[in-house]
């Protein structure tokens, strides 16, 4: 086994367990081998903005990656997220636009008129979107090995639907289990907790051909963060996939490959 990024673990009840670890990117997210593929397509087609509804992660790596490129990058957030990570923000990104994300769900089009400051701008909102990034994540874990199932945080679920088709694509005898928060505000989970995702019917239909998402109390979270932190180089939204073992009953046999899914590198 040649990859860096692919480890043999040590997780109660699973034999088998392996780690795939997206905390060596550059800043230290697995958000990063998206937003390379957004940056590089945006800038292919001449885009003047990209914007995105952002708990951190996501619009620091992505406003970080488009240093020094005509892209500019406008991050939303929410009015409640720490005073660091705003500033952190504040750092790298174009813009930083704080709003009650507690009491409204902005529409697309709202995101972009946020952003918007003159009509000739070409301006893609990018919060959700370009899922088919996460596949390669999977045909790297399958250039390897044959995993019965592989293990990933849920979100929006962006990442969980790029995984499963990865899945399809490489190895389509594995399955998929996503594991999210319970909680609908505030979460200790924070990079996963989302109001509203286009994605809701699509992981239905995926829990319908065997894939399973499992949501879990903020004393799982923290507990299993606890447990796990010294393991990996893990926050509390990515090690919540090692909770997995407590909420599904794999077999001795079984090859299981928990994503890790970063711990941002703030710079």
């Amino acid at each position: 086994m040649n990859s860096d990024r692919l480890k043999k673990i040590t997780i109660k009840k699973i034999p088998e367990a392996y780690l795939f670890d997206e905390s060596v990117n550059e800043f230290g997210t697995i958000k990063d081998c998206r937003n390379i593929k957004v940056l590089k397509y945006a800038m292919r087609l001449h885009v003047d903005k990209l914007v995105l509804i952002t708990s951190g992660n996501n619009g620091y790596s992505l406003a970080s990656l488009a240093k020094g490129t005509p892209v500019k990058i406008v991050c939303i957030i929410s009015r409640r997220l720490d005073n660091k990570l705003k500033k952190l923000l504040k750092g790298v990104a174009y813009q930083v636009i704080e709003l009650n994300l507690d009491e409204k769900i902005l529409r697309p089009e709202e995101i972009i008129a946020v952003a918007r400051e003159n009509d000739q701008e070409v301006i893609w909102d990018v919060t959700n979107g370009s899922e088919k990034a996460y596949m390669s994540i999977v045909r790297e874990i399958c250039n390897h090995m044959a995993p019965d199932y592989i293990v990933c945080p849920v979100g929006s679920g962006g990442i969980f639907l790029g995984v499963i088709e990865g899945i399809n694509k490489y190895c389509p005898r594995a399955k998929a289990i996503g594991i999210g928060p319970e909680a609908n505000n505030q979460s200790f989970a924070d990079k996963l907790f989302t109001p509203w995702t286009p994605y809701a019917k699509a992981m239905e239909d995926a829990t319908k051909k065997g894939h399973r998402v499992f949501r879990l109390s903020e004393k799982e979270i923290k507990k299993v963060y606890r447990d796990y932190k010294k393991i990996a180089d893990v926050e509390p939204s990515s090690s919540i996939v090692f909770a997995a073992p407590d909420h599904f009953n794999f077999k001795p046999s079984d090859k299981v490959v928990f994503i890790n899914s970063g711990k941002m590198k703030w710079k």
